[in-house]
């Protein structure tokens, strides 16, 4: 889904604060609980929100972020991408919106209520590294040099990954069962 066009519908309500904060409180809610339903995804956005109206083209753009999410997440993972700005903007801008992707996702796992005692003992430590994600401070990176600019895309590449890996946990995939192969006992007579 592209940022920019997220962003747009979500402009007249700044209480949602950005795409990636959405994207990620999206993605949290679905990693914790893969029974989340759209209509109470968008519930939950638009109560957390104080939300009177919307327009159609608002509930649209939100419909095609959640299929493509719950595509992403729950495919083979490697359609799944964070609701985050291109390579094109500045890597200050990308840096906030990480963090505030981050933010999101913390938040829809929160909304779920669950606890340390029900998580993996990886799953608390990414949740932990997120929430240092969260808290990024972007100043200082609008003359970013290429260091900086690779050490971005592995915090990115790290998110994904994690994100893959916790709803793998959470919601483990259910193989299906491997027949076993009959073998007629006359024949071995």
């Amino acid at each position: 889904m592209d940022f920019n066009q997220v962003s747009e519908v979500l402009a007249p309500f700044p209480e949602l604060e950005s795409a990636s904060f959405v994207h990620g409180m999206l993605v949290g809610l679905m990693s914790g609980d893969s029974e989340i339903k759209e209509t109470v995804w968008i519930k939950k956005l638009i109560e957390e929100a104080d939300i009177k109206s919307v327009k159609e083209s608002f509930l649209q753009v939100l419909h095609q972020l959640y299929l493509e999410t719950d595509a992403g997440l729950n495919g083979s993972g490697f359609d799944f991408a964070l609701c985050i700005p291109d390579d094109t903007e500045e890597l200050g801008f990308r840096a906030s919106m990480l963090g505030q992707w981050a933010e999101g996702y913390l938040y829809g796992m929160g909304l779920l209520g669950k606890s340390d005692k029900d998580l993996a003992r990886e799953v608390i430590e990414f949740l932990s590294d997120l929430g240092d994600i969260a808290g990024i401070d972007a100043a200082g990176l609008s003359e970013p040099g290429d260091e900086e600019e690779a050490d971005f895309m592995e915090i990115s590449e790290f998110v994904r990954m994690g994100v893959l890996m916790v709803n793998e946990e959470l919601n483990p995939t259910q193989a299906a069962p491997i027949m076993e192969a009959e073998c007629p006992t006359d024949t071995l007579q």
